[in-house]
C-alpha cells in the first residue's frame, strides 16, 4: 500500500476512506445502495462500493475484444475516473483489492465476531472464537457524525440523527430502544419489517415544524420560526408517512433507514464507552435496562437531581444530561456497596 494510495499489479488507485465514519454524505448513500442492491453477494457489493469510492466506472458492460490477460486468460476491464484516466484491472484483482482495503464495509453496525467452532464428536475447539470489533462503525473515539444535518423527502424536511452531537432526548431514546431490538428478530414477514422500519424512522428523524413561542434571551415572545424538536405524539403519526416512502425498495427512504440505524447503533457504542457503569452488565444486572423498566423511579430521581417541576422536562432533556445523573447515582451506589462491604469485614 502506497502512502498516497493503493497499488495493484497493473496500476495505482487513490486511497479510499478507512471507515464508515470517513465517508461523505454522498459516499454514505452510495455505499448503502451497493449493500442493498448486492446484499446477497458480499464480494460484489464490496467491489461495487470500491468503484464508487474511487470514482471509477467500467467502460462498457463487457470486456472488449482482445482485453484478456495473455497469461491467465482473465478478462481485463478498463476503468475510467472523472478525468477520463484509464485503469486496467481484472475482476479478481478488483475483488481482492476491495476485500483488503474495505474490511469495514461488511460491518456497518460493528463486527459481530465469531463463536468458537467445536468438533461434534470430541467437543474440542477446532476454531478459536473471534472477539467482536465495534470500531468499524465509529472507531469508538469519533462517533459517526453525518456530514449533513437535514434531508428532504416527499416534500417534507427532517433533521438527520446527529446522535454524536447529543441531539437525542431521553424520550426519543426510550422509543428507539423499544423498537430497535425487534428489527433483528428472525422470521419476520416483509410487512412486519417495513412497519418496524417506518416506526424507527418516525422516532429517529425529527421533522421541521413551525413554532410560535420563542424563549431565547430569557423572555417569552410570540414569534413564528422553524425548528426541529422531537415530539413522541407526532412521531407516532409519522409512521404511516414513512411506511409509504419505504415502498420504493432501494429508494431514499430505505437508504435513510439504514443510515439512521447505523448512526443510532454508533451512539449506543459511544455511550457504552462513556458510561460503562450504566451499560455494562454486572452481577446486579443491566442498569440502563433497569432504568428504562423502572420508569417512574427513574423520572422521579432525575426530577429531584435536576430540580425539575414536571415529568415532561425529563422526557425533553438531552440523553447525555440524563445519563450524567444516572451515572452519578450508579457511582454513589457503588461507593455505598464498597463501604458496607468494608464495614462487614470489621
Amino acid at each position: 500500500m502506497a502512502s498516497n494510495g493503493i497499488q495493484t499489479a497493473r496500476t495505482s488507485f487513490p486511497q479510499p476512506p478507512q471507515s464508515w465514519s470517513g465517508l461523505s454524505w454522498r459516499q454514505l448513500c452510495d455505499c448503502w445502495r451497493a449493500k442493498m442492491r448486492y446484499g446477497g453477494n458480499a464480494d460484489v457489493a464490496r467491489t461495487a462500493a470500491l468503484l464508487v469510492l474511487l470514482g471509477l466506472e467500467v467502460r462498457g458492460k463487457e470486456p472488449s475484444a482482445g482485453s484478456h490477460d495473455a497469461v491467465t486468460g482473465e478478462a481485463v476491464y478498463t476503468l475510467r475516473d472523472g478525468d477520463g484516466q484509464p485503469w486496467k484491472v481484472t475482476p479478481r484483482e478488483l475483488s481482492q483489492l476491495a476485500k483488503a482495503v474495505l474490511p469495514w464495509f461488511d460491518f456497518p453496525y460493528g463486527d459481530p465476531g465469531m463463536e468458537a467452532v467445536k468438533d461434534e464428536k470430541t467437543g474440542k475447539v477446532v476454531k478459536e472464537a473471534v472477539d467482536p470489533v465495534r470500531g468499524y462503525v465509529s472507531q469508538m473515539r469519533d462517533a459517526l457524525i453525518l456530514p449533513e444535518e437535514t434531508v428532504s423527502i416527499r416534500g417534507s424536511r427532517f433533521a438527520l440523527p446527529q446522535v454524536a452531537c447529543n441531539n437525542l432526548t431521553w424520550q426519543q431514546y426510550r422509543s428507539l430502544q423499544a423498537i430497535s431490538p425487534q428489527l433483528f428478530h428472525e422470521g419476520l414477514a416483509e410487512d412486519q419489517v417495513a412497519d418496524l422500519q417506518a416506526q424507527f424512522l418516525a422516532h429517529c428523524l425529527v421533522p421541521r415544524s413551525l413554532a410560535l413561542l420563542d424563549t431565547s434571551g430569557g423572555s417569552i415572545r410570540i414569534r413564528p420560526h422553524w425548528e426541529y424538536r422531537y415530539d413522541t405524539t407526532r412521531a407516532e403519526g409519522l409512521a404511516g408517512f414513512w411506511r409509504k416512502a419505504l415502498r420504493k425498495q432501494g429508494g431514499t427512504a430505505a437508504v435513510l433507514f439504514h443510515i439512521s440505524l447505523q448512526a443510532y447503533q454508533t451512539a449506543l457504542v459511544y455511550y457504552a464507552a462513556a458510561y460503562p457503569l450504566l451499560f455494562s452488565d454486572d452481577s446486579k444486572g443491566n442498569r440502563m435496562q433497569d432504568a428504562l423498566q423502572g420508569e417512574v423511579g427513574t423520572i422521579n430521581t432525575v426530577m429531584k437531581y435536576a430540580g425539575y417541576a414536571e415529568q415532561q422536562q425529563v422526557y425533553d432533556s438531552n440523553l447525555p444530561f440524563v445519563l450524567d445523573i444516572l451515572n452519578t447515582m450508579a457511582k454513589e451506589a457503588k461507593q455505598i456497596e464498597a463501604m458496607n462491604a468494608r464495614i462487614k469485614k470489621k
